[in-house]
């Protein structure tokens, strides 16, 4: 798999993660690599959960699991980030179906 797939297949997992909790009242963004422009061979996906019931903290993780396997994945809650740091995690924070508007140009689609 060439590096251009393997952005365009994790842009398409993270859209799915996207779709897939806001169906469940989850706000969730990319942030880390993919959103800042720089995801390589070896990067993960990372995401910034901003709202999410409270019955459902925790237990969506398998569910993106499921949905980005093989890539390793990490996920941030905004609630649990000291107000210090907010602004290092949101600052690239970008909605998934945004990032595949952004890099059709960037992959020359």
């Amino acid at each position: 798999m060439t590096l251009n797939e393997r952005i365009a297949d994790a842009i398409s997992k993270a859209i799915t993660v996207t779709e897939m909790m806001a169906s469940m009242d989850v706000e969730i963004l990319v942030i880390g690599s993919l959103a800042e422009g720089r995801f390589q061979e070896h990067s993960d996906l990372d995401f910034l959960v901003r709202r999410c019931p409270r019955n459902l903290i925790y237990a969506i993780e398998g569910k993106i699991e499921d949905i980005v396997h093989p890539f390793k994945f990490d996920v941030i809650y905004e609630n649990e980030i000291p107000a210090h740091r907010l602004d290092r995690f949101s600052r690239h924070a970008i909605d998934a179906r945004e990032l595949a508007i952004r890099d059709q140009t960037t992959l020359g689609r």
